[in-house]
């Protein structure tokens, strides 16, 4: 049968204990393992990361590595730097602007190329196309640069170019100044307006995630390329320029935390941009969901696992206490059973073992005293016994004495006679049962000197079954309720008594009644004279007096043969008492 556990017990407190240690323990492991997975996994996603934007500087500086080997392609082109120096000659810009034509047409990147000279002249990629006749190149800032940079290529901003006519694109310029083979004088510049095509194709092929994206910035922080440039130029979005620009100058390989998202940094030496790789904290862990549902079925099954495991780890610390319990409580009703051997820690072992010592030493101690006790109170009846015996003989003497002062011989060898019959039958040998023919002829003897002393005033009938007078009872059973009969019941009584002795055998128990025709008595007086046969004579004084004989044979009766037999007693006020002996049906083999 399964037991529950009861708070307040030890199986309660060992198992809460248990439980809610275990449970803080994988609680604060997972804790602890959760962070160490999400801090390696973060920390191997941005490092991981941080190759990828390595490797996209790497191909944008080879990407704008090859837009300048074009743009020195062009200033070196010994055919423009002729047309630059000499007059205008149709026929050859025209040739030369298919040239640079051709160049564009060869890459989808490009949006245009420009040759201008110092002198005004210049050559488009597109041969149709016409320079805005508003546009002021030599104070355009990519012309200005290019000069500054004595024939080092300059890379501009992003910005939208406005020089052909009906052309506004966003561009990228690269551009640089023109100098004479011949002379290593100045001619112009060429300039090489890029789309953001190739740039674009290159930032998004960097997977830093779903969510993740790439932008480009120049030293001051200005935008080269970013995905959602528009939103930008429309304040509908923002980046944390100032602090990704203190993270460039740190020089460092941290990032920088901002808006759930993770920055990373990485500057060309080639170009001077700054690539900036944004990763989304989701993006992290890919699978959180997942992970979430895998803990939860591990917190799970750790607790069907865990639960049961620290129930049994429980009961089997406090089960064989409970059984200690258990058998210790059996004390209380007056029972010593052993525990014996018992499954259980050492110190449970040890203290079984010396509650079965002390157990074993609490009955024998018992038993001695019960034995001591039963002793005790056989020495005690067979006093009592004593003090009725002188207390008879005395009177009987006396009433002989009073016979053969009177000259009644014959009545005085009668009674004689009947004496020694009954101090012979009461001896019997020292033996305390008898059979029940001999305790009859006992009765037999006294009912004759107690007729022949109050000289006919009552009679007697003995009327027992001869089928008993095998069965065995105790010496001297019958003698006192006759002489209760006498003394308290016919000799107060103004007719004439009859005693008379009746027996009845059912289903192996024996039954000898005592009535007579005396006095009787009430209710009351019976109640009183039965709680005397079951109490110490002292807590009644007046029973001491006149029924110390029932007393002595109800106990020997319930000594010997136990406390379901004994005497009972009937009374009526005028109507006598009958006192019934009820004894087991044994014979000497039989007896206890």
């Amino acid at each position: 049968m399964k037991r529950n556990i009861v708070f307040g017990t030890l199986e309660s407190r060992i198992y809460i204990i248990f439980t809610v240690m275990l449970f803080s323990t994988i609680f604060i492991l997972q804790l602890v393992f959760f962070r160490f997975v999400t801090t390696t996994i973060k920390n191997s996603t941005i490092d991981n990361n941080r190759t990828l934007l390595k490797q996209l500087v790497s191909q944008i500086d080879s990407y704008i590595s090859e837009v300048e080997k074009l743009s020195l392609t062009i200033a070196e082109d010994i055919q423009i730097q002729n047309y630059l120096e000499n007059e205008n000659d149709p026929k050859s810009s025209y040739d030369l602007e298919y040239k640079l034509y051709n160049y564009k047409q060869a890459r989808t990147d490009i949006s245009n190329i420009l040759v201008y000279s110092n002198k005004g002249k210049f050559l488009l990629g597109e041969p149709d196309a016409k320079l805005n006749p508003w546009t002021d190149i030599e104070n355009s800032k990519w012309y200005r640069d290019a000069i500054d940079k004595n024939g080092n290529a300059v890379i501009s901003t992003s910005y939208v170019q406005n020089i052909i006519v009906d052309s506004y694109s966003w561009v990228v310029s690269l551009s640089r100044e023109i100098y004479s083979s011949n002379t290593g004088e100045s001619l112009g510049v060429v300039l090489v307006d890029l789309k953001f095509n190739k740039i674009d194709e290159l930032c998004r092929s960097l997977i830093l995630g779903e969510k993740a994206y790439s932008f480009i910035i120049d030293s001051m922080g200005n935008y080269i390329y970013h995905p959602t440039q528009q939103l930008l130029n429309s304040n509908l979005r923002s980046e944390p320029i100032t602090e990704l620009l203190e993270l460039n100058d740190a020089n460092n390989n941290g990032y920088y935390f901002f808006s759930d998202k993770y920055y990373l940094i990485e500057t060309s030496v080639f170009t001077n941009w700054s690539i900036v790789g944004a990763t989304h904290n989701s993006d992290i862990i890919t699978d959180w969901k997942n992970v979430q549902l895998i803990y939860t079925v591990i917190g799970l099954l750790l607790f069907l696992i865990v639960g049961p495991a620290t129930k049994r780890i429980s009961s089997g610390i406090t089960q064989p206490v409970r059984k200690l319990q258990a058998i210790m409580k059996t004390v209380e009703n007056g029972e010593f059973n052993l525990i014996g051997k018992i499954k259980a820690t050492e110190e449970i072992q040890k203290l079984a073992y010396d509650y079965d010592i002390m157990v074993g030493k609490i009955r024998e101690l018992i038993e001695t005293s019960v034995k001591d006790q039963e002793q005790k109170r056989k020495s005690d009846l067979i006093a009592l016994q004593a003090q009725i015996n002188p207390h008879f003989l005395y009177n009987t003497l006396d009433s002989i004495i009073w016979m053969g002062e009177m000259g009644q011989n014959k009545k005085v060898v009668k009674m004689t006679s009947a004496l020694s019959k009954l101090f012979r039958i009461s001896i019997s040998k020292g033996n305390e049962i008898v059979k029940i023919r001999d305790e009859i002829a006992h009765v037999q003897s006294y009912l004759t000197i107690q007729e022949m002393r109050y000289q006919d005033k009552f009679n007697f009938l003995i009327d027992i079954d001869p089928e008993l007078n095998e069965y065995h009872i105790i010496k001297i059973t019958l003698q006192p309720l006759i002489e209760n009969a006498i003394y308290h019941g016919i000799k107060e009584c103004s007719n004439k008594g009859f005693i008379k002795i009746t027996s009845k055998f059912e289903n192996d128990i024996i039954s000898i009644s005592v009535a007579d025709n005396g006095s009787g008595m009430s209710d009351d007086q019976v109640e009183n004279l039965c709680k005397g046969l079951e109490s110490n004579s002292d807590e009644y004084p007046a029973f001491s007096k006149q029924g110390i004989g029932l007393s002595n044979v109800h106990q020997r009766i319930q000594l010997y043969f136990g406390i379901e037999y004994g005497l009972s007693i009937k009374s009526s006020p005028g109507f006598g008492t009958t006192v019934t002996v009820t004894i087991p049906a044994l014979t000497q083999d039989g007896l206890k």
